[in-house]
């Protein structure tokens, strides 16, 4: 029997595969293209800041400080405020006992009281000599009348003796009368003058009691003054600080007894000296406070410190001592904020910044200091203290 075999039928072959969607590779692209866009734009925007701004974080709020010190010695008697508490200019806070200060208006009133009774028996005195002086002429008057009358009765005395009209004795009578009057006249001129150098002496007396109760009176208001200090005030609006001194302590003349801030704020950008070229005064600014990130407040460049921060130290440097080595130096820059703070913003003297700030972007570069609005293509002054401060100029440097 034979086999019959029938060919089998082969497998059929494999299809291509197909071949991969060209959308994924478009999509990557495209995405690609849109990152190096993003990039690129914000790249470019930021090159242009850089270009024209300058940047600093070592900055810091300041404000006006008041040390209390009192002027006088004394117990505490009173306070009448607590720590961290806000005051008024002129508000009592601290009253020193005044029971020794009010002993000391009292003396001085009762000495200015003993003087004004001297001078006023000086005056007497000078009335009494001015009226002696007057005696003292009448006196004259009289007594040269009665010499001249004796003088007269003399010569007439000697011619009649001469013709023995009178007696040896009469005319022994009449020249002792001359001479009596000659003497009354001499003794007169001489009460005068020592009535006029006694009225003399009044007058200086009365100088010197005069001198002596405007002494009484000086006395007098320096003891109130002094005791007006045992009122400590307020020197100006602000927020104490600390406040340990209570009741009952004894303080001595100039003793710290706390702190006032003033309420008045400000920023001190201090920038490399590299970052200074265009800077002036009157610039327009905008701070950024680290407590608040992200909230602008505006300002105004006011003034730039003569010197640099080193220049003020204890020990400032000498570079020509010792080894050189060249540091950047910092230049004190004070920004005076325009915008009001708004309620609810904690902002205190010595606050200090996280470092980051909002850059803005500013085109061009101008011949002029000025400074236009915020953004929109505009220079523009910025600080973000412990603030940043960003100053049209370029190229830009980097405060890090």
């Amino acid at each position: 029997m034979s086999e019959i075999i029938l060919p089998t039928v082969s497998e059929a072959p494999a299809a291509p595969p197909a071949p991969a969607r060209p959308l994924k590779k478009i999509v990557g692209y495209l995405v690609l293209a849109a990152a190096l866009g993003v990039g690129g734009y914000y790249g470019i925007n930021y090159l242009l800041y850089t270009l024209h701004h300058e940047t600093t974080d070592n900055a810091q709020l300041s404000s006006d400080v008041y040390q209390l010190i009192p002027q006088v010695s004394g117990r505490i008697e009173r306070s009448y405020v607590t720590d961290y508490q806000e005051v008024a200019a002129g508000d009592t806070l601290f009253t020193i006992n005044s029971d020794d200060y009010n002993l000391r208006i009292a003396s001085a009133q009762a000495n200015l009281l003993n003087a004004e009774a001297n001078l006023e028996v000086s005056r007497r005195a000078a009335s009494t000599s001015t009226s002696g002086l007057d005696v003292s002429n009448a006196n004259i008057a009289a007594a040269e009348a009665a010499y001249d009358k004796a003088q007269q009765d003399l010569a007439r005395g000697e011619n009649l003796v001469k013709d023995d009209v009178i007696t040896k004795a009469s005319f022994d009578a009449i020249q002792a009368q001359a001479r009596a009057a000659e003497a009354q006249y001499q003794a007169a001129r001489a009460q005068y003058s020592v009535t006029e150098r006694q009225a003399g002496t009044t007058s200086g007396q009365i100088k010197a009691a005069e001198a002596l109760v405007a002494q009484r009176q000086a006395d007098l208001a320096n003891a109130r003054l002094t005791q007006s200090y045992t009122a400590i005030l307020a020197p100006a609006d602000g927020k104490l600080a600390e406040t340990k001194i209570k009741a009952g302590q004894y303080v001595q003349a100039g003793q710290p007894l706390t702190t006032l801030i003033g309420k008045g704020l400000w920023v001190v950008a201090n920038f490399k000296e590299t970052q200074l070229g265009q800077v002036r005064v009157g610039q327009e600014a905008s701070v950024e406070v680290d407590t608040y990130p992200g909230k602008e407040f505006a300002g105004r460049v006011v003034s730039l410190s003569p010197a640099t921060g080193a220049k003020f130290s204890l020990l400032p440097p000498d570079n020509a001592t010792g080894n050189f080595v060249k540091v950047v130096q910092r230049v004190p820059v004070k920004i005076e904020l325009t915008d009001s703070i708004p309620a609810g913003y904690n902002l205190e003297s010595g606050m200090n910044a996280t470092g980051q700030s909002t850059h803005r972007i500013g085109h061009g570069r101008s011949r002029h200091p000025q400074v236009a609005g915020h953004g929109h293509g505009h220079p523009l002054l910025r600080t973000g203290a412990h603030r940043r401060f960003h100053r049209q100029r370029g190229p830009h440097r980097h405060d890090g």
